[in-house]
């Protein structure tokens, strides 16, 4: 037998690849530096600037249509309260219930004290007929336009043909009835108060200046 057996190197462990020494792999990079985003690597989300600096459009304010509606609104409102009130007044205006007509001078004869023929050829010594007057007479109507019976104050203005204002006198009526008209005469006399200088005879024409209706309960 051959005492030299064969021999074998010993087996030596495994070296693990962290206690490698001097290999000839170099070790891993280290992970790179964190950068701030856009510097390299992926993009980062931009930074948040002022509306309107870049990016999308700033949103436009919103208009505050609410009181804007409401004012419009309002203003429609009053328009058309102003028209109605202004139709039912002036439908509703007294002066419309009075009309006048037939004016004209007359010239009234002579009487006595009593209404009767003037005579003056008696045995008395004094006069008993009355002076001769003219009036400026003219008719009225009054048609009570309202729901319910009411009074009626009229003012009447005197105009010569110029249209110049002369004088004025005043007529009434009393508890006309709704619906119901009331024609009667009036006349300016001489004791209607005229302008200075100015006469009975100066008037050409009369219109209705003021008409105050009171309405009654009953």
């Amino acid at each position: 037998m051959n005492d030299q057996a064969p021999q074998h190197p010993e087996s030596q462990s495994a070296i693990s690849e962290p206690e490698l020494v001097g290999s000839s792999q170099p070790p891993l990079p280290p992970a790179p530096p964190t950068q701030p985003g856009g510097w390299y690597g992926a993009p980062s989300a931009p930074p948040t600037q002022p509306a309107g600096w870049y990016g999308a459009p700033p949103t436009a304010p919103r208009r505050r249509r609410g009181p804007v509606i409401g004012a419009v609104a309002a203003v429609i409102l009053l328009a058309g309260g102003g028209v109605t009130w202004w139709a039912l007044t002036r439908g509703d205006d007294p002066i419309d219930h009075v009309e006048l007509s037939g004016g004209k001078l007359v010239e009234e004869e002579p009487t006595d004290s009593y209404g009767g023929e003037c005579d003056d050829t008696d045995e008395y010594s004094y006069n008993d007929c009355e002076s001769e007057d003219s009036v400026y007479e003219f008719k009225y109507k009054i048609t009570n336009k309202g729901d319910g019976p009411a009074n009626y104050s009229v003012i009447v203005n005197a105009f010569d043909e110029d249209g110049d204002y002369v004088g004025q006198t005043y007529i009434g009526a009393s508890h006309v009835a709704a619906g119901k008209t009331e024609t009667e005469k009036s006349e300016f006399d001489e004791y209607t108060a005229l302008e200075d200088g100015r006469e009975l005879s100066d008037i050409d024409s009369v219109k209705v200046a003021y008409v105050e209706r009171m309405a009654l309960a009953n």
